[in-house]
């Protein structure tokens, strides 16, 4: 029981970003749909880069990431992936969405 709260306390302290959440938002330049039933979103600044929607992220207002230029603001986590093809298997890493809300 020790050794496992020690080995979560030291992971925690040396990669805050699995056990935090961090703000993003910026405008979506490109929105795929994955065939892990997510939604790959590359956004632009100002906290932008790859993130990935997911059915488990809880969605505000306008729902998921529908198509470029929608605006995207929430919180974001672990590394996950989209899978953009099955033959050739193509995967795409991004962040983990866990709240978002976005514009029409």
């Amino acid at each position: 029981m020790r050794t496992s709260l020690l080995v979560s306390g030291f992971f925690a302290l040396v990669f805050p970003a699995i056990a935090f959440a961090f703000p993003f938002g910026g405008q979506a330049s490109m929105v795929i749909p994955c065939y892990n039933q997510a939604i790959y979103a590359n956004l632009g600044p100002p906290i932008g880069g790859p993130y990935v929607w997911t059915p488990s992220t809880k969605t505000y207002q306008f729902g998921a990431p529908t198509h470029g230029g929608q605006w995207l603001l929430g919180l974001a986590g672990a590394p996950y992936y989209c899978i953009v093809s099955v033959q050739p298997v193509i995967v795409w890493p991004g962040t983990y969405i866990t709240m978002m809300g976005s514009s029409r």
